[in-house]
């Protein structure tokens, strides 16, 4: 399996985008005027590609915090310093996780490391104002004169804060009425980074892709303490009942990064939700149950994924048509989904929740053949996931 490196990387940032959904586009955005900027100031193609993939990525550690607008120097510092860790793991170009880690920080020292001038990398410098830029103005509606005024107004304040080169290049560019109008258009808005031309042939291989799917597993975990081993758990049953089935080679390494990323459209989900220590209420029900349609929205934007993109977000259908969020039944969920589905109840009961200690083997197997006999789950494929799960 090969999968393009601007599809990984651009699948991951519209992760990103749904886990911060006050702002659906605000990645891209931030990429699409990252780009612009340092084209406008004549970075060369690399330093510009460069750029652009940290722009995509520079909201990777975001904490729950920050979501919910505690915006303070502690949480923006954390956030920075849990993103330069995770894309430390990550086969990545250039000084894309320094550049993320310094994208709060202004040239008068008032970012969130206290870092001044020459000090904050000049790709850094350029995110932050692209990212600012769009946390000030991205959810306006009608570009206007009103708004046209008040957009100049902050470009002439950010001489205090950012490079005269890049305010410069960033108000060459406003002057231009295609770029703010493009920027602004809601029919245009959340494909701005196709606007973007990318030049990067790079492809990865089953290890990279690997660590990628491992990087989203560790976002989607950090998320809940109480799950914080359950992606990583459903992948390593995945693979043990894809081998016992006689699948091997790429199909077991498929249902592995399925298992890793089935729960990713969790990253639209509160988390006071996810956190909940007692049972949903049907509002909460209505919530988390998006999560597999989220789930597969994320994966659809991976080139190359689309032999795991079924397995990983179907793992809520049921047999007889009642599961969610298609209602498939039987007939068109395949072996490899069916026993996803039994990977995931097997995991979730075998687990620690806020709610509940973690249930003995026995009363596992009971409920799992409740399921069967409900048609919920496959019976075969239980009976035979019974003999691996030890």
């Amino acid at each position: 399996m090969e999968i393009s490196r601007h599809s990984l990387i651009f699948g991951l940032s519209y992760a990103l985008d749904i886990m911060g959904k006050n702002n659906l586009s605000h990645s891209k955005s931030t990429a699409y005027l990252s780009v612009k900027t340092a084209s406008e100031m004549g970075l060369d193609e690399d330093e510009t590609l460069i750029i652009y993939y940290a722009a995509l990525l520079h909201d990777i550690g975001l904490s729950n915090e920050y979501v919910l607008g505690q915006t303070d120097a502690f949480h923006l510092r954390r956030h920075c310093e849990r993103g330069e860790e995770l894309l430390s793991k990550l086969p990545l170009p250039g000084e894309i996780p320094r550049y993320v880690r310094y994208h709060h920080e202004y040239r008068d020292g008032s970012g969130s490391f206290g870092v001044t001038g020459g000090d904050v990398p000049l790709g850094s410098q350029i995110i932050c104002l692209a990212s600012d830029f769009d946390d000030n103005f991205g959810k306006t509606g009608v570009f206007d004169r009103d708004l046209s005024l008040k957009i100049s107004a902050w470009l002439d304040k950010g001489g205090e804060l950012f490079p005269q080169e890049i305010v410069g290049a960033f108000g060459r560019l406003a002057a231009r009425e295609y770029f703010l109008l493009d920027y602004f258009n809601h029919e245009t808005k959340y494909m701005l980074s196709d606007k973007v031309s990318v030049n990067d042939g790079v492809c990865y291989g089953g290890g990279d892709i690997t660590k990628f799917a491992l990087c989203f597993a560790d976002i989607i975990d950090q998320r809940s303490p109480f799950t914080f081993t359950h992606s990583h758990g459903i992948a390593e049953l995945a693979v043990k009942a894809a081998e016992y089935l006689g699948y091997g080679g790429e199909t077991a390494e498929k249902m592995y990064m399925a298992g890793l990323l089935h729960d990713i459209g969790k990253l639209y989900v509160p988390t006071d939700i996810l956190h909940k220590n007692g049972k949903l209420t049907p509002e909460e029900r209505f919530e988390i149950n998006k999560h597999t349609y989220y789930t597969r929205k994320i994966l659809e934007q991976i080139q190359g994924f689309e032999g795991i993109v079924d397995i990983a977000a179907n793992h809520h259908e049921k047999l007889d048509g009642t599961g969610y969020p298609y209602h498939l039944k039987g007939e068109r969920l395949s072996e490899l989904e069916r026993m996803m589905a039994i990977c995931d109840v097997y995991q979730a009961l075998t687990e620690e929740r806020p709610y509940r200690e973690k249930l003995p083997p026995e009363k596992v197997w009971g409920i799992i053949g409740d399921m069967c006999e409900n048609r919920h789950l496959d019976k075969q494929l239980a009976e035979k996931a019974k003999r691996v799960f030890v």
